[in-house]
């Protein structure tokens, strides 16, 4: 356990295709942001961040309520396996 916690002796180097991968992806968000200023950069981000967090409640609501699986009703027709009473 003590070996987890061990300072490394040689530093982490990333993969050139992952570094490729985020040097294209941070170009590209800059150009994208060029021409906003901060306040508008700041609204977005917070735009997201609201839009984000409603989508998840949204589905953790539909997860633990139940509604969904009301629906659903099970058949013999959609039933391979055939249900002994």
């Amino acid at each position: 356990m003590k070996s987890l916690f061990k300072k490394r002796e040689t530093a982490f180097t990333y993969h050139r295709h992952y570094l490729s991968a985020q040097k294209k992806w941070s170009e590209k968000m800059s150009r994208l942001a060029e021409g906003y200023s901060k306040r508008k950069l700041i609204f977005l981000l917070g735009l997201f961040v609201i839009l984000s967090a409603g989508y998840l409640l949204y589905n953790l609501y539909n997860a633990f309520s139940g509604k969904e699986a009301q629906k659903v009703k099970i058949s013999e027709q959609t039933v391979k396996i055939k249900i002994i009473d």
